[in-house]
């Protein structure tokens, strides 16, 4: 079925363009929209017709079109991107197959949150420490960004909070609750520019031992300095969540709801109590200063802590982590007669200290000790980038890092003391891009990028403990070309890439349970993906507006020259990746604040092991959710909501366990889900004095 419909789907998109092309006041209308949207990618400051990236934007309007506990639906409808929760508390973030490496959390994709490096020196981002309300837009670079972000081959994900307007204070409450005891709790505090917001969410969980609770603070602000602006950002966050481990198909099949369970040699989850504590705070300020009418400087820097504890299945692991890092960038802006440009320079230093110790779990509580061991991470990237505009319709981008990347390692115990380190030096990273406007509303692009990944914290010490020094870095290239419209009526976007993988880190797990990674050869990634939108209705004056939108991926994603013992694997699909995935929405906005949002999603199946020997199920799900915003008066607000989930699939799980031990894939998700919210506020404008 998905084969006819890719192709109608084009054919429908570029013919309505085409038509809609005709519309000369549209035009007029759209070079105004444009201004009101910014991409920041690449430091470009670009808007969404020039700009010489793959990038989706996430807005208030996208995440309003869902429940309120978690990004994931709104991360989903995003071509190539996908956000997976095992669990509750338990995030998985992959751009374009970046995930093949993962047992858990994110890798290979770089985070910043307000132009502050949010991924730490080892690579890794902790993103379920933050409360869904704390973000209010993403904006997602697909593709290599290494070339002025440093490490990462996948991409890169810029968030950002912010207040709505800094002329009004305000007071805001909001509480949900839902299925499966979840329930939410939300306080925002806003003076001018300076923002206060805490967060509680917790829920029993659909499956046995899958129990979740978080309570995050955060703290963002925004002043003049001089001549410059310093914005602040601080972070508190409590969690714990439960872990119940993945079940096999005959467990999945006679109760999904099960915890991993016990086997002749070793306990079960629940017996085990196995579940993530991590407490982890982070100060951070970037400070923007106009050296001129052409130069520009920022620099940020930042702190964190992380108190992270892990009773598993065969160990208890305790970590305490600091890190320490910034960012420097000066950018000239100029106009050379018809020429513009945009040189963009800078470097980003991190370091972080991870000591770490195991011990056996006892039913939940540490025993013996099994290790103890540090690592020390520093990374380093310098960057250089050149981007000129000629005749205002074509642009050129040419940008190069030079990166170096160390691990220094030191065992206590078990003796004798070992010390040791791992160096991945000298690493340069290009990148080349170019623009075409044309027929004012249309550009082509294409690009041409190079990536680099060396092993994280977490790869090259397993949970296990030791050093794993064979690891090698990842090494990429990605060539894509895409076309693109921006109209008030009719927008889309249709991108062609191929990314080839050098040294692949993929996971593998051992009888109890531990992970170890290993280089596996390489992988040849293609894709083609779509967004279209549609405004049915657009006009102001109309008591209904409405927007149709359609978001798709096709994919074909396998290894090269890769081997396990005698068995040649070369040629078979890389698993986790579905070949076809769509998403369908219907957006309708009533006067008197009513709202109406209807999501359709499918998803092809996918093999769960490198051998291509099983499959999960396809699924198909549909989202629907409500709103009512009311003003009572000149200060009081409302907003009350529900939201409605509905899958249809044999099995769906919201998180596979890929290449697990014992065939234990599977980690079920509840087929319904039903949530419902009220939100109040108090708000009043700054006095002038």
């Amino acid at each position: 079925m998905s084969r006819f419909y890719v192709p109608s789907l084009f054919l429908t998109f570029f013919i309505s363009n085409t038509l809609v092309n005709a519309q000369v006041a549209e035009d007029t209308l759209k070079a105004r929209s444009l201004q009101e949207v910014t991409i920041n990618a690449f430091e470009s400051k670009a808007n969404p017709l020039t700009t010489t990236a793959t990038v989706a934007l996430l807005t208030p309007r996208t995440f309003e079109r869902f429940s309120s506990y978690t990004w994931a639906n709104a991360v989903n409808t995003v071509p190539g991107v996908k956000m997976e929760e095992r669990s509750p508390g338990s995030y998985r973030f992959s751009v374009r197959g970046s995930l093949i490496r993962s047992p858990f959390g994110v890798r290979n994709v770089k985070f910043y949150w307000n132009g502050i490096p949010f991924t730490d020196a080892s690579g890794n981002t902790p993103l379920n420490s933050l409360d869904y309300s704390a973000v209010q837009s993403m904006e997602v670079i697909k593709g290599p960004g290494s070339s002025i972000y440093g490490a990462g081959t996948g991409g890169v994900v810029l968030l950002q909070s912010h207040t709505d307007n800094a002329l009004l204070n305000r007071v805001e409450q909001s509480v949900s609750v839902g299925k499966y005891g979840f329930q939410s709790r939300n306080t925002t505090v806003q003076v001018g520019d300076i923002s206060l917001q805490y967060g509680h969410s917790e829920q029993d969980g659909y499956r046995n031992h899958s129990a979740m609770a978080r309570d995050a603070l955060r703290f963002t602000s925004s002043s003049k300095i001089g001549e410059g602006t310093l914005s602040l950002l601080g972070m508190y966050s409590d969690l714990y969540y439960q872990t119940p481990g993945g079940i096999n198909l005959a467990q999945y099949q006679t109760n999904p709801k099960l915890a991993r369970q016990p086997t002749p040699t070793l306990p079960g989850s629940e017996a085990q109590q196995a579940a993530i504590y991590t407490k982890m705070a982070l100060l951070g300020g970037n400070y923007v200063l106009p050296l001129s009418d052409s130069w520009t400087q920022s620099t940020a820097l930042y702190l964190t802590y992380t108190d992270f504890a892990n009773p598993f299945i065969s160990n208890y692991e305790k970590r305490d982590e600091n890190g320490i890092g910034g960012r420097n960038i000066w950018q000239n802006r100029s106009q050379f007669g018809d020429v513009k440009t945009n040189w963009t320079s800078g470097f980003e230093w991190q370091y972080g200290k991870s000591a770490q110790r195991n011990y056996d779990n006892i039913g939940g509580a540490p025993d013996k000790q099994q290790t103890v061991e540090d690592l020390r991470t520093t990374n380093l990237s310098v960057f250089s980038q050149l981007e000129a505009t000629f005749f205002t319709d074509l642009t050129l981008s040419a940008g190069v890092s030079y990166n170096t990347f160390k691990y220094k390692y030191e065992r206590f115990f078990p003796l004798p003391y070992n010390k040791d380190q791992k160096n991945f030096d000298g690493i340069f990273v290009p990148r080349f891009a170019l623009n075409k406007v044309f027929a004012k509303n249309w550009a082509v692009t294409a690009s041409y990028s190079g990536g680099f990944s060396p092993p994280t914290l977490q790869e090259v010490r397993p949970s296990a403990g030791g050093f794993r020094k064979d690891l090698e870095a990842e090494r990429g290239k990605n060539a894509e070309i895409g076309i693109r419209r921006v109209g008030t009526r009719i927008s889309g976007e249709v991108s062609l890439y191929q990314f080839g993988l050098r040294q692949s880190i993929v996971r593998r797990t051992n009888e109890a349970g531990a992970e170890y990674f290993i280089n596996a050869g390489k992988t040849k990634q293609r894709g083609l993906e779509w967004t279209v939108a549609y405004d049915i209705i657009n006009s102001s004056d109309s008591p209904l507006m409405l927007k149709l939108w359609n978001a798709g991926t096709w994919t074909r994603y396998t290894f090269e020259n890769l081997k396990q013992a005698d068995v040649d694997l070369s040629g078979k699909l890389i698993p986790g990746v579905p070949r076809f995935s769509q998403t369908t929405g219907l957006d309708m906005l009533f006067k008197y604040g009513f709202s109406l949002f209807a999501t359709y999603q499918s998803g092809d199946s996918f093999y769960l092991n490198d051998a291509n020997t099983i499959k999960n199920s396809a699924y198909n799900q549909y989202i629907g959710r409500a709103s009512w915003k009311k003003s009572w008066g000149g200060h009081f607000y409302s907003e009350l909501s529900v939201s409605a989930e509905k899958v249809k699939a044999d099995i769906y799980s919201l998180g596979y366990d890929i290449n697990a031990f014992g065939n234990r894939f599977y980690n079920a998700a509840p087929k319904n889900n039903l949530w419902a919210g009220v939100k109040v506020g108090w708000e009043w404008r700054k006095s002038n004095r």
